[in-house]
């Protein structure tokens, strides 16, 4: 198994090296740039606005610089403060860049509105998960009866909305009509600024992990060795926690990873409609404006933590289903 890690990590670095590059020359190939505005600068100061982010430089010196940012090796007498004397390599720099806006760090940035998008992501990861799990193991232990009909109806229907259109709806029932919820900002147990974030971006998860739950449920419920649990005498609690949900956890963690992924790294809809800090409203904010470092440093930042989630649940196949080994 460790083995198995080891080269799983090794395989990331190729792979976000291939997004970088994938998303820079994209970019760069879309019309317009960082300083087109309404109002028109000055070309001197555009001059010597591209000058400064060396966006004068030809495209394929522009990536080199790019990629040696994030990879230049730094020392630990410059990460301590301290002088350790030369060849004390403490790692790459992963520089990111800087916002083209206002001139912070990217890494910066991230690392602010992270906090935010994790909460939210999260809870919202934790809402999708009790839900359609919940959802898909009553509708297959009531199959073809009202509870099954009502929780395809529900995944149905939570798959068909995208989560703006059930954002502006919750909002304009919950908030402007009863006035339960606060509609802008995020605030960490607060429920009035939490709940309809949550619900608006886990639905649509929870919808899809109900539909795969039920699936793989109906089909271990089929299986010779459920009968025969049965047959035992076993309690039917016993069956379902035991047997029947363990033995079916494959296909839903196989879905679970990149939902994870794209909950915590934050919904760019959802935190733009409810203006919540977070690193997915930086990503959008960064399109708008063409803001290349923002772009290219939560691109990067999206992809790692989708990578790892990924690798996480390979691990999990392996408890969730003894047959399953890496070598």
């Amino acid at each position: 198994m460790t083995g198995y890690v080891i080269r799983r990590i090794l395989w990331i670095i190729p792979v976000l090296w291939a997004v970088a590059t994938v998303t820079f020359f994209l970019m760069h190939a879309v019309e317009g740039g960082p300083f087109d505005r309404e109002k028109e600068l000055p070309e001197a100061v555009k001059a010597n606005l591209a000058a400064k982010y060396n966006l004068d430089k030809p495209l394929v010196e522009q990536y080199g610089l790019f990629l040696w940012n994030m990879v230049e090796p730094i020392t630990y007498d410059k990460v301590l403060g301290v002088g350790l004397g030369p060849g004390k390599l403490a790692g790459p720099k992963l520089d990111l860049g800087v916002s083209f806006e206002n001139g912070r760090q990217v890494n910066t940035i991230i690392s602010e509105g992270l906090t935010v998008s994790v909460q939210l992501g999260m809870t919202a990861f934790l809402y999708a998960v009790v839900v359609g799990m919940t959802l898909g193991v009553v509708a297959a232990l009531n199959h073809n009866r009202f509870l099954d009909y009502l929780s395809v109806f529900f995944s149905t229907a939570g798959t068909a909305m995208p989560n703006f259109i059930i954002a502006v709806f919750l909002v304009v029932i919950f908030s402007v009509q009863l006035g339960w919820f606060d509609v802008l900002g995020w605030e960490f147990g607060n429920y009035r600024k939490m709940v309809l974030p949550i619900i608006s971006l886990g639905t649509l998860p929870a919808a899809y992990i109900a539909r795969i739950t039920r699936a793989s449920v109906l089909e271990v419920l089929g299986q010779d060795y459920i009968r025969t649990a049965r047959a035992k005498g076993l309690q039917e609690w016993v069956v379902v926690l035991r047997h029947t949900i363990k033995n079916s956890m494959v296909p839903i963690l196989t879905v679970m990873g990149p939902i994870f992924a794209f909950l915590v790294t934050g919904s760019f809809i959802v935190e733009r409609v409810f203006a919540i800090n977070g690193v997915g409203r930086h990503f959008v904010t960064a399109i708008g404006s063409r803001d290349y470092g923002v772009i290219m440093g939560t691109t990067i930042f999206f992809a790692t933590v989708v990578a790892f989630a990924n690798l996480i649940v390979d691990i999990t196949y392996a408890w969730s289903d003894p047959r399953i080994r890496y070598k």
